[in-house]
């Protein structure tokens, strides 16, 4: 099997260089695996993203997302009930709000995981840092303060699984209806809590956001919602976050930078790791009527994935884009989607890493990869570095 090849198993062992033959030879190709239509170059994925009308967001029972978050969501909804539901969601993550109290949530955190991590002197910096930061960060915020960290992990990595199951395999939906259980059950009473006792959490501000005074959503209403903030918010701060520092180590010359001034650069670098492995790879569209996309024409009611991934290392759009650059020429990049469904914790999750990425650099002196294994990565709807072997000086 050839490496190019567009099948399910090439796409999540590494979807790059299917991308690239992609966006050479078929920009638009039609994938059997999810039955949809791939959209995979810059300026076509953007033009599809920036049309709302013609390419709206997709509630059908057929997709993957259906499955493993539920419809209708906010990624599936559009018009007055999706404007409402934003307004709650949004309500505590602009970058005003954000940048009252991310030093409060974050800093703590990643403080305590540093404290026991640092006198180890070698660890996998996603598994033992970077999604430990993440999952409890934005456990907190949503109002799952008192669920474990690992099983916040096992939650998104469930999920995730299950969206990218193009073979269908039995163990992966058994993994994810276990998981969707215990989200189901915790979410449940953590809604019975903010109906009888309003608060700052995330869960109460969608239960009621957009609504007249003393109105909430039903819990049935909020439910599919909130496992699409679980699945994005729990793991693309930490994934973005560790796939900027893979990016870093992987090129030590911009690792010293960085080491030298955590606080001037780390930003830059994190937001280099989004355009280079973005952590929500694909998001999807329904065409309203038949329409025609760099020469390939699509029914109407047809499934689109823009694939932001592919967008991202557009060699049209980017110098070099296989390549980790944070002093690159900064042009915006697409991985946190397109209005009105750009991503909500946008603001938070640059907050959050940068601080972690901050940290990480100051404290663990001679930060540098560990040559007894290769960093690695997979995953292409979600993907993320899932072992960064690192050492330092202890």
């Amino acid at each position: 099997m050839s490496a190019l090849e567009l099948n399910g198993e090439n796409l999540y062992r590494d979807p790059y260089p299917v991308y690239a033959r992609l966006r050479e030879e078929a920009p638009v190709a039609f994938f059997e695996g999810t039955h949809e239509y791939l959209v995979t170059r810059f300026e076509d994925c953007r033009t599809v993203g920036a049309n709302d009308r013609m390419f709206g967001p997709s509630g059908s029972p057929d997709r993957p997302e259906a499955r493993v978050m539920g419809m209708p969501n906010v990624l599936s909804m559009t018009g007055e009930d999706h404007r409402l539901l934003r307004l709650g969601i949004d309500e505590n993550l602009t970058l005003e709000q954000v940048r009252g109290y991310v030093e409060a949530l974050t800093r703590p955190v990643v403080d305590r995981c540093l404290a026991e991590l640092a006198p180890r002197g070698s660890a996998n910096l996603t598994a033992d840092l970077f999604e430990p930061i993440s999952v409890r960060c934005i456990g907190d915020v949503i109002g799952l303060t008192d669920t474990a960290n690992e099983t916040l992990v096992e939650w998104f990595h469930a999920m995730s699984a299950g969206l990218q199951n193009v073979g269908d395999d039995p163990a992966v939906w058994e993994r994810l209806d276990r998981a969707l259980a215990e989200i189901d059950a915790q979410l449940g009473a953590l809604y019975e809590r903010v109906v009888a006792r309003p608060d700052h959490t995330l869960m109460s501000h969608v239960v009621r956001g957009g609504l007249p005074d003393g109105e909430v959503r039903g819990f049935d209403e909020v439910l599919p919602t909130m496992k699409v903030i679980i699945l994005g918010g729990l793991q693309e701060p930490g994934h973005a976050a560790a796939n900027a520092c893979a990016g870093l180590l992987l090129n030590p010359d911009q690792a010293r930078v960085v080491a030298d001034a955590p606080k001037e650069h780390a930003l830059r670098a994190f937001d280099e790791g989004l355009r280079w492995i973005a952590p929500i790879g694909v998001t999807p569209r329904v065409t309203a009527e038949d329409v025609v996309v760099a020469g390939t024409s699509i029914p109407a009611g047809s499934s689109v994935a823009i694939v932001m991934a592919s967008a991202n290392r557009d060699p049209n759009r980017f110098e070099n884009p296989d390549r980790f650059d944070m002093s690159r020429k900064k042009r915006p990049h697409l991985s946190f989607g397109f209005r009105p469904h750009f991503c909500s914790g946008h603001a938070l999750s640059r907050a959050m890493g940068t601080i972690a990425l901050e940290e990480v650099f100051l404290r663990l002196p001679n930060l540098r990869l560990d040559d007894s294994r290769e960093v690695a990565a997979k995953g292409w709807r979600f993907r993320g570095v899932t072992d960064l072997p690192a050492v330092w000086d202890a």
